[in-house]
């Protein structure tokens, strides 16, 4: 069955069937011109947004539906998660081509539900449109104990860098799709936010400065000195790097730090801490996680250039590139 069978009024109670009822009290959720919402007492309001248009951020060719729709909301979480925050509630609007199947919407709002419900989210409105293409826009909304959010411009001079996970594995699965490889596609099919993580960090008290890695080190490690007013040089060999990622390179005759560098969609968390205290972070984060975090450079003075050191001790300049929506093509 196509949609446009079915009318937009059915489509949203598609929506709303699948989704079911949130979990925390409100008001008002799917149904009314507006959600309802209670406000939280002693914490501050997180909101992001984020749009994925299709053959620009995803492909139905190479990703299913569902996880798709797991992807568009991950990426949403992950912007929580660098604030060190919590994801409460999701709104979803999405347009679909008039010759969708019903099934294939079906299968993406699930995957919208499954990540939803790991990581605590109510889905409580939005709006369905008619368009050329699958858009999807979700707005987020999260909530961070006063005083405890991590912005990007608190880095200092004399503050390490490090990250979470492994870096570059979501560009390396991209490469295995596009290139027909072999190996793991799993981190850019269904990448799985630090929300635990970045609260971790948070609460610490060492962490000074944070942000996700959805346009790649070198791009996110750009935007925190910029914030910052600092400077920065980044050790390749620290770069945690998977057997995959490294096998994808193989295959390919490329450096693998072109993945982790400029690839993008990870989803891990790029932050600064304070130099001496990272062995206790690192201590107290083992205890309570299971995601390692790597120690991958240092803050310098703004007077410096961001650089990047080889394996070799070769010193460059690190460019601010990574995925820009607006870039020339020539």
């Amino acid at each position: 069955m196509l949609i446009n069978n079915i009318g937009e009024f059915n489509l949203i109670k598609r929506m709303s069937d699948i989704i079911g009822m949130p979990k925390r009290p409100i008001v008002k959720g799917i149904g009314d011109d507006c959600a309802v919402l209670y406000p939280s007492k002693d914490k501050l309001q997180l909101v992001t947004t984020d749009m994925l248009v299709e053959d620009v951020h995803f492909s139905t060719k190479t990703a299913s539906p569902f996880q798709i729709g797991w992807k568009s909301l991950a990426s949403n979480i992950s912007d929580i998660a660098s604030m060190g925050g919590e994801p409460t509630f999701a709104f979803l609007s999405v347009g679909f081509p008039k010759n969708t199947d019903v099934e294939f919407v079906d299968d993406l709002y699930l995957g919208m539900k499954d990540i939803a419900e790991r990581y605590g989210v109510d889905i409580v409105g939005g709006d369905t449109v008619s368009s050329s293409k699958i858009i999807i826009n979700i707005a987020l909304l999260g909530e961070v104990k006063s005083g405890k959010q991590i912005l990007r411009s608190g880095a200092k001079f004399g503050d390490i860098i490090c990250v979470t996970g492994d870096v570059g594995g979501s560009s390396a699965g991209l490469a295995i799709l596009q290139n027909n490889l072999s190996g793991n596609t799993e981190k850019h099919l269904m990448p799985i936010p630090r929300v635990l993580e970045g609260q971790l960090l948070a609460e610490s008290g060492y962490v000074t400065a944070m942000i996700d890695i959805s346009d790649g080190v070198a791009s996110e490690i750009h935007h925190i000195c910029e914030q910052s007013a600092t400077s920065a040089r980044l050790y390749l060999e620290n770069l945690p790097l998977s057997k995959n990622v490294l096998s994808v390179a193989k295959q390919l005759e490329i450096t693998p730090y072109d993945f982790a560098l400029y690839g993008g969609e990870d989803y891990e968390l790029l932050f600064t801490c304070q130099k001496d205290k990272f062995d206790t972070l690192q201590e107290q984060f083992n205890q309570k996680c299971e995601t390692p975090i790597t120690m991958i450079g240092q803050i310098l003075e703004s007077t410096s250039e961001i650089t990047m050191e080889d394996e070799y001790g070769v010193i460059t300049k690190l460019e601010a590139r990574g995925y820009n929506h607006f870039a020339s093509s020539e």
